[in-house]
């Protein structure tokens, strides 16, 4: 009798757990099930969490922080020649943007924008970046809130001209040749995706489907949209998006570049250059036809930044980075004399010739003496004289290379001692009179 007893507990136990995890899981949705009481049960779902960021914000410095490791400690600095940069970085309750003269270390504007401004349109967490930031004429800036419901502009005294909130904007952000916004975005409601439903033999995974989005840059609406889900599909490229190495983001579009030029043999002004991480794959997108004009892959993984240079050549960040997420069987190994060892030790920046169908590393010796990598994000800019800038996201750390070497090695320096600041997608300016 007593087994039967306990045993009805364990399944009463089991039940009520159930029921809860169940309301929890509606409440953190948004959803208000458990009516008045909808509230209180999230803010003491929460308490776990909350407590972790309190001990992370008072024991350990939130993540916008990098360690400044000694080999790092002494910077470089033989730049001739102007070279500013616009980045954010966050500071307590407030994002600070900045526009520096690398050359020499001067702040030429600063904008400000307090958290409490944001929090009125989403939860702002402790770790929440803002970034890309493209300046503007008469020292207005546009800003994105990174993965947020968010693309604003501020004025040159950091007042908030307007705020798109019509989706959850992320990584690059361009000017296309009529000087409007192109940005990757995604479908939200109340700051949650909406996604899109895959299904292989009855069973279903729901997936992020990312949007090519553009925007006003003077009044901050939306222009266009048009999901890559429907992309692929009217352009008979299923089998690309069954390559993709996260099911439940196949794409993660992280930048779109607008072709700008007057004439090509191989682009046409306003076309589009897509480049997705996790299909480490180029499209060239016409929107004008709806039409993939070309998919470009090669000796690249996981690339960011694709820039066109010239009528017949374009440039790409390429990460060089390995599928570390990819979900398999674990497998049984017999243990390793470790006698062979793959090493990704760089990225590197690789201009593709579509007249010769080649790709081709520029400035490589740098990226391997100095060991520049980082498994995301990165990116770069080849400015006029032929340097190159290079942001090495994931160390923090900023770099001018060219063929004799190193011009430019530096950090954004930090107000805790022994950090600095994680740089967020720096803009490169060569002439800021505009």
């Amino acid at each position: 009798m007593k087994t039967i007893r306990k045993l009805a507990f364990i399944i009463i136990g089991i039940f009520v757990l159930m029921l809860w995890s169940g309301i929890v899981r509606n409440a953190a949705l948004g959803q208000n099930a458990a009516g008045p009481l909808t509230e209180p049960i999230r803010a003491f779902s929460e308490i776990p969490s909350n407590m972790k960021m309190a001990f992370n914000h008072f024991f350990r410095a939130p993540e916008y922080y990098l360690k400044t490791k000694d080999k790092d400690l002494k910077e470089i600095n033989n730049l001739s020649y102007d070279l500013y940069g616009s980045y954010a970085y966050r500071s307590g309750n407030q994002f600070n943007i900045e526009l520096k003269n690398f050359k020499t270390d001067e702040i030429i504007n600063k904008w400000k924008l307090p958290v409490e401004f944001l929090s009125k349109y989403y939860e702002v967490g402790q770790n929440d970046r803002l970034y890309p930031t493209k300046l503007m004429a008469n020292r207005d800036l546009i800003a994105s809130c990174n993965e947020k419901p968010g693309l604003l502009r501020l004025d040159s005294t950091s007042k908030v001209k307007w705020f798109n909130k019509d989706f959850i904007f992320h990584h690059a952000m361009n000017l296309d040749h009529e000087g409007n916004i192109w940005i990757p975005g995604v479908k939200h409601e109340g700051g949650l995706i909406v996604p899109k439903v895959v299904s292989v033999d009855s069973k279903k995974t729901e997936y992020r489907d990312d949007l090519i989005l553009n925007v006003d840059a003077e009044t901050g609406k939306t222009i266009y949209s048009k999901s890559l889900t429907e992309i692929f599909i009217e352009n008979d490229l299923d089998e690309l998006m069954n390559k993709a190495t996260h099911v439940t983001d196949p794409f993660h579009l992280n930048d779109i570049q607008p072709v700008v030029i007057d004439s090509s043999s191989y682009y046409n002004k306003g076309d589009l250059f897509l480049s997705f991480r996790h299909l480490s794959t180029i499209l060239h997108y016409r929107p004008s036809t709806g039409k993939v004009v070309n998919v470009i892959d090669g000796p690249f993984t996981f690339q960011h930044d694709v820039d066109v240079l010239s009528d017949n050549t374009i440039a790409i960040f390429n990460n060089n980075s390995p599928a570390w997420d990819v979900h398999f069987n674990k497998n049984e190994f017999k243990p390793s004399n470790g006698t062979i060892q793959r090493k990704i030790t760089h990225s590197n920046v690789l201009i593709y010739n579509f007249e010769k169908d080649s790709f081709k590393a520029l400035y490589e010796d740098q990226f391997i003496e100095n060991e520049i990598f980082t498994g995301a994000e990165g990116l770069y800019e080849l400015l006029p004289n032929g340097d190159m800038f290079v942001e090495e996201q994931g160390s923090g750390i900023l770099w001018v290379l060219n063929e004799n070497g190193v011009v430019l090695k530096t950090v954004l320096k930090s107000d805790i001692e022994g950090y600095h600041y994680l740089s967020n997608w720096t803009t490169i300016y060569t002439d800021i009179n505009f």
